[in-house]
């Protein structure tokens, strides 16, 4: 499904829970909105009914066909002042804005996993805000991680550069990529490399200032946007990024995960570089060095006339 058609679909159900047919939002059913993985972004279930059974099994209301879901995984049922979430004993949890729950009763915004599987609960009130919140969310953030995505970097990477080059300012960016991420998955699981993934960006947003753009580029390659930032001190900071993450094993349930990260560094000052695509190819290049050098490491390289 495109954004567009996400957008569309999230509208027309907005228009219908809201104030076409005079029905007022607080009388609207709450529903789920699907956020990760990208083949089926945007899907919308409404809850409708007193019990909606989520699982594997073909015969369930939220039916998923994904071996990280159980048969029947979850339910969610109507409560007095809107829903509850509760586990039926599946293998991979049930999680509600990142901790494993039992039962829980939702909260409006709540990110609620089973498996791979990420949506948003929207509750009865204001729900056409929230629809609204989701849409948006979904154009500019990375469902599982919730960093920013692709195209926003490179929409505030294009905007930043043309500041940078008015007031002949320093633009750093950092290419990212964890190192040997397909043996996670193989040897831990999709699973397991899904919390890397997460455990990365929590642990890299809190090395960084208010500034600085944090965005998944795809798979487990990541980008940061460094404005007014000559290349020391972004090596700096890349190498604070890689003792952190080399130091602190990601827990995945009785596992500890070691992890690595190679990491590209490239700088704008009033140079040759014509756009963010050049920006990014050069600390892609010093990425790729960073790899054949043997991982676990940073390379910079200036790009001035």
């Amino acid at each position: 499904m495109t954004m567009n058609a996400v957008t569309m679909e999230l509208l027309t159900r907005t228009r219908y829970a809201g104030s076409g047919a005079n029905r007022d939002t607080t009388s609207a059913p709450g529903c789920l909105v699907r956020i990760y993985p990208a083949a089926g972004l945007g899907q919308v279930l409404t809850l409708t009914e007193k019990s909606i059974l989520i699982g594997r099994d073909p015969a369930a209301q939220l039916s998923i066909d994904d071996d990280s879901v159980s048969r029947r995984h979850a339910r969610i049922d109507q409560h007095a002042s809107g829903h509850i979430v509760t586990d039926l004993g599946s293998t991979n949890g049930t999680y509600v804005s990142e901790a494993r729950v039992t039962t829980q009763i939702l909260a409006a915004g709540d990110r609620i996993r089973f498996g791979q599987q990420i949506f948003n609960y929207l509750s009865a009130s204001s729900i056409e805000a929230q629809y609204h919140e989701s849409v948006y969310r979904m154009m500019i953030t990375d469902g599982l991680t919730q960093t920013r995505n692709r195209r926003f970097l490179m929409e505030s990477l294009e905007r930043e550069l043309i500041r940078a080059d008015r007031r002949k300012s320093p633009v750093c960016v950092l290419m990212m990529d964890l190192d040997r991420f397909k043996s996670v998955n193989d040897n831990w699981g999709h699973l397991a490399g899904d919390a890397v993934l997460v455990a990365f960006v929590q642990r890299t947003l809190s090395l960084l200032q208010g500034d600085d753009i944090l965005a998944r580029y795809g798979g487990e390659e990541f980008a940061l946007m460094l404005p007014d930032t000559p290349g020391g001190e972004a090596c700096l900071l890349a190498e604070s990024i890689r003792r952190t993450i080399e130091h602190a094993p990601v827990q995945f349930d009785s596992h500890e995960i070691p992890v690595t990260v190679s990491i590209g560094v490239a700088e704008f000052q009033g140079n040759n570089i014509r756009d963010a695509d050049d920006l990014l190819a050069v600390a892609d290049q010093m990425l790729y060095v960073a790899k054949q050098s043997g991982r676990n490491q940073i390379r910079f390289q200036e790009s001035r006339k």
